[in-house]
């Protein structure tokens, strides 16, 4: 008996050691379960993921350039390594710094003059109770937007030149002066601000009143009920629930300070189909400087620096954008 008593209590001392030496799952294969179980949705992102690696990802190879002697005829391998001395150059030279210059102004007022005027726009037209009247807006507010800049070009042209329906009005009519809206460097760039306003409205205001559509009608109902005026409902109520869509736009305003090409905007397609040699003091930014010196003179390695040092800022201007958004208490990109 008490020899059954001792062997009791080591087999139940053993036990859990045995219990111990059995195999956990690991961890390691778990995306291997999870490639088996949603094979499907993978196959169907295949062809995204790989349009995105060859013509998103695989160009960036060319940064490269920037670093080297390039010359076409060599290749970017057999070109010689030269470090940092393009950007050295581009920094001293007078014309980048003014391309840097018009570019912050041109895009600092397109973002002062544009993003509040979306927003007043489309709290207008959420108090718009006539719904043919709004829609009517909205579509004519809306439709520059889908207008290619070569055709917003050509008609600003003849609107705003010389011999323009403007100019004609301003002599035959008043017997004023004709205006030089562009060529005249200071007119040119508020012209450039102010037509982008107008492409670019309308589609940030349907952003913003999709965001209106989220909102609880119970809450203005209670508003109401309090005694809220509409213009208290509204700074209470619709501009609170609209601030997330409002810093996330705000923060890819920002990062188009500096990055204005296709990506931004397309304000290097506004400003290279409407510019001249008169208006280069104002009007000439960092896109069109590029363009000018890589396709233009064939300074591809000097070209690429500038174009490298552009896309370096405009990200760390959205990194910074989005960690002060998120100091603020807002929703942020990232």
């Amino acid at each position: 008996m008490s020899g059954n008593s001792l062997a009791t209590p080591k087999r139940e001392l053993a036990q859990p050691n045995r219990r111990s030496t059995t195999k956990q799952p690991r961890n390691g294969c778990s995306w291997r379960r999870e490639l088996r179980k949603n094979w499907q949705l993978y196959a169907m992102a295949l062809p995204g993921i790989l349009v995105l690696l060859i013509f998103g990802y695989g160009p960036m190879f060319g940064l490269s350039i920037a670093f080297v002697d390039y010359s076409p005829a060599r290749g970017i391998m057999n070109s010689e390594w030269v470090g940092l001395e393009w950007f050295r150059r581009a920094f001293s030279n007078p014309m980048f710094w003014t391309a840097v210059r018009n570019t912050i102004t041109i895009k600092g007022l397109q973002t002062l003059i544009g993003f509040p005027s979306a927003i007043v726009l489309a709290l207008l037209l959420n108090e718009v109770r006539i719904r043919w009247f709004k829609k009517i807006v909205q579509t004519a507010t809306f439709l520059p937007y889908f207008v290619s800049w070569v055709i917003i070009s050509s008609m600003f042209r003849n609107i705003l030149g010389s011999s323009g329906v403007v100019n004609q009005i301003l002599v035959n009519v008043f017997a004023l002066q004709p205006i030089s809206f562009l060529t005249d460097p200071a007119i040119f760039r508020w012209v450039v601000v102010l037509q982008d306003t107008w492409k670019w409205c309308g589609y940030f205001a349907v952003l913003y009143l999709a965001a209106m559509t989220t909102i609880d009608p119970a809450l203005y109902e209670a508003a109401e009920i309090d005694g809220a005026s509409r213009w208290q409902q509204t700074w209470h109520i619709t501009i609170p629930s609209i601030k997330p869509m409002m810093s996330t736009i705000l923060i890819i305003l920002v990062g188009f300070l500096i990055d204005t090409g296709s990506g931004g905007g397309g304000t290097f397609e506004q400003i290279y189909t409407m510019y001249n040699v008169s208006v280069y003091a104002t009007a000439d930014i960092i896109s069109t400087f590029t363009y000018r010196l890589g396709l233009g003179q064939s300074r591809y390695s000097l070209a690429t620096a500038v174009g490298l040092f552009q896309s370096v800022i405009a990200f760390g201007l959205v990194a910074c954008a989005n960690r002060i958004m998120k100091r603020l208490g807002q929703e942020g990109l990232f």
